[in-house]
């Protein structure tokens, strides 16, 4: 019999009344269906083999099942009070055996909670607050390179902190709604709580939605409800939002910081009397001898070896008459590390700072970040940009019947390969001469030779400035194709320039600085030097069978205007217009390069240089306060919540401690009782009955 599969269909299973308690080992359980009632499970004997018999005890149990039925439904409680409490006592006893904890141990591990808590409301605004303050927070060494050479795992672990704190934020606010469980059942009014008090406990503990669709009906039947659905749903979207606050507060990236540059420079535009006294006795000579400076040795020669960085600069200068604005010319004798790049000319600036050439660097430190080698290692790019005084050229040419340039027979030489060309500067035209110094071109006597020349004209009434005039005269094949030239340069004087240094094409740009102020008059000797110095250089150019200078304008003009080479064209001037420019400036520029190497200028010789730098760095910026500090609030707010809650157990509880159980704990939901007399209709558990947990009965206080 007890291998029928029917047995326990026929005779167990009757025998479970839902209204009666349940024996189980000697103690009683709660029922399943009915919450405040007990369900028992009667001590059948095991049937025997008589039918008649076994009916009989069908129809026993069947009315034992009715009675109590009737009972409960009643209202009156199948057991008294007494019973009741002995019996929960012993239910806790058995499912959840209260766990005794030492007051100062619960105490403590409150302050612990608190103290954490205060530290995560903190933590985010004080590094916010230091990011803020300063800018930006660079980081350091090795750390640097390794934002910069694993980007992928980077934002891994920048994931895995943020989902670390919104498990930490959910741990403190679990833990407070755990306290205040304790602590509201704890109250003498508060001993029962309602289903919906329980659920909406269980919900903000684990923070998950613990009602179904089906249930949201019941919110219309009590106050506060849709308050507390309103306050959970709040509540997730804002731990929704902690792993962004954080991510964001906390993801490593490159940000801009800017620093003050100071300096200094000659001052070609002084009047003072001491000033030009010192220019005067530190003039160009063009005396070609070299000399140590700084460490670094330069020549005093304003050709010869400067010949290639001259022609480059005049040629990049020349490219900008077809459009092409982003070659730079490579200034290589100037002695900077690495050789010096100008975006264009490098328009009579000689470049000081980091990238600047080394001898001539008098920034001073002050903020300066270059005088920290660290600080300049960890720098990903700069751009600097300084006040610096340059030469302003305007070159205007056009051809000529005449020319002042000359040629002779050199005397006492048995050749007429080499010839002597100079010029004449008209006094009755108001010209006088120039090139300080030079008395003839020796020049080759061959098919392609071209020849230079220089006057000026004394300033005109109400200016300032005067006029230059270069002439070029060509010999041989180039009288056809350039003939003579006569180029007016006005105005050549100073003029100050914004130039930048940009770290990642290396290069410097130059952008002139507007001015409504009237401009002070050059010292003539600065100009004239870079006329001599131009007038050097195409001399220097002339080969045995034609002349650099010249060539690198026709070429230019064949290749990219498609013109004839044998023949002048306009836009032949406009080549030439730009190469001279191009030339003069850089002349200038090394002309400030000599003067400088001159010892004790007067302070009345000296002008200020001002600027400033941007550099990028890595570490922790903000781009955007106000959308940081946004995406920060939801975890702050969090985590004043889980402050408040704590603190309203402190004032609840004062301290007393008087029970030690998770009210949301599984166990304790399955030993908790839902009396019967406050079920709703048809036996349902409603939201409004009351929860009454055997481990809050006044016998198991701890």
């Amino acid at each position: 019999m007890l291998t029928d599969p029917d047995y326990y269909t026929r005779f167990v299973i009757p025998q479970l009344s839902l209204s009666e308690p349940v024996i189980e080992q000697g103690r009683s359980r709660p029922s399943l269906g009915q919450r405040g009632t007990t369900l028992t499970v009667v001590n059948s004997p095991i049937p025997s083999g008589d039918p008649e018999k076994n009916q009989d005890d069908d129809h026993k149990i069947e009315d034992d099942s009715h009675n109590s039925d009737e009972k409960t439904q009643d209202g009156h409680q199948p057991r008294n009070a007494d019973e009741i409490s002995s019996s929960e006592s012993k239910i806790d006893d058995v499912a959840n055996p209260v766990e005794v904890t030492p007051r100062w141990q619960r105490i403590a591990k409150d302050l612990v909670i608190l103290l954490v808590i205060i530290f995560m409301i903190l933590w985010p605004w004080v590094f916010f607050g230091v990011i803020e303050a300063k800018k930006g927070l660079q980081m350091h060494g090795r750390l640097a390179e390794t934002i910069d050479q694993y980007p992928q795992r980077v934002a891994i672990v920048v994931t895995l902190i943020g989902t670390i704190n919104r498990l930490i934020a959910t741990f403190l606010f679990g833990q407070t709604i755990v306290r205040l469980g304790q602590e509201l059942i704890a109250a003498s009014i508060r001993q029962e709580v309602t289903v919906f008090g329980v659920t909406a406990l269980l919900a903000f503990r684990h923070m998950s939605m613990v009602w179904g669709i089906g249930q949201l009906r019941q919110m219309k039947n009590g106050r506060g409800r849709w308050t507390i659905l309103a306050l959970l749903l709040a509540a997730l979207g804002a731990f929704a939002l902690v792993p962004s606050g954080t991510a964001g507060l906390i993801t490593p990236g490159q940000f801009n910081k800017t620093a003050e540059l100071r300096g200094t420079e000659l001052d070609f535009t002084s009047t003072d009397p001491g000033c030009l006294t010192w220019l005067e006795a530190n003039r160009v000579v063009n005396k070609c001898d070299w000399m140590r400076f700084a460490g670094t040795q330069f020549t005093k020669c304003l050709g010869e070896n400067q010949i290639l960085d001259v022609l480059d600069s005049g040629r990049t200068n020349m490219l900008s008459v077809l459009g092409i604005n982003n070659e730079t010319s490579s200034l290589d004798q100037l002695g900077g590390k690495g050789g010096i790049r100008f975006l264009g000319s490098p328009k009579g600036v000689l470049p000081i700072g980091p990238n600047g050439i080394p001898a001539f660097n008098t920034l001073v430190n002050g903020s300066n970040p270059f005088v920290d080698d660290a600080t300049r290692r960890r720098m990903v790019s700069y751009n600097y940009t300084l006040n610096q005084q340059g030469l302003e050229s305007r070159v205007t040419c056009s051809y000529d019947p005449t020319s002042p340039i000359g040629y002779r027979r050199i005397e006492n030489i048995n050749t007429t390969l080499i010839i002597g060309s100079n010029g004449t500067c008209d006094p009755g035209a108001g010209l006088e001469p120039v090139l300080e110094g030079v008395l003839d071109y020796v020049t080759l006597n061959r098919f392609n030779t071209l020849s230079p020349w220089a006057c000026k004209q004394t300033p005109q009434p109400g200016s300032q400035d005067s006029t230059y005039f270069f002439y070029l005269r060509g010999r041989g094949n180039y009288e056809t194709s350039i003939g003579n030239i006569t180029c007016q340069i006005s105005p050549l004087r100073a003029q100050h320039y914004s130039v930048e240094y940009l770290s990642l094409p290396r290069y410097f740009t130059s952008q002139a600085i507007t001015s409504d102020a009237p401009q002070s008059t050059t010292f003539h000797r600065y100009i004239e030097g870079a006329l001599i110095a131009l007038g050097n250089i195409v001399w220097e150019s002339q080969s045995w069978s034609a002349n650099v200078v010249a060539e690198a304008v026709f070429s230019l003009g064949a290749k990219n205007l498609n013109l004839t080479t044998n023949e002048r064209h306009p836009e032949y001037l406009g080549l030439f217009e730009k190469m001279i420019e191009g030339m003069l400036e850089y002349e200038a520029t090394y002309s400030r390069l000599i003067y400088s190497l001159g010892s004790n200028p007067p302070p009345t010789c000296i002008r200020n240089v001002t600027g400033s730098v941007s550099y990028s760095v890595r570490g922790w910026y903000i781009e955007d306060a106000a959308t940081q500090a946004g995406l920060l609030i939801p975890m702050t707010l969090i985590n004043i919540a889980s402050l408040s809650l704590l603190l309203a157990c402190f004032v609840i509880g004062r301290f007393m401690y008087t029970y030690n159980f998770d009210a949301t704990d599984n166990i304790s939901l399955l030993t908790a009782l839902i009396p019967g007399v406050e079920r709703g209709t048809g036996g349902e558990v409603e939201w409004r009955n009351t929860v009454k947990y055997p481990q809050a009965l006044p016998e198991a206080r701890v």
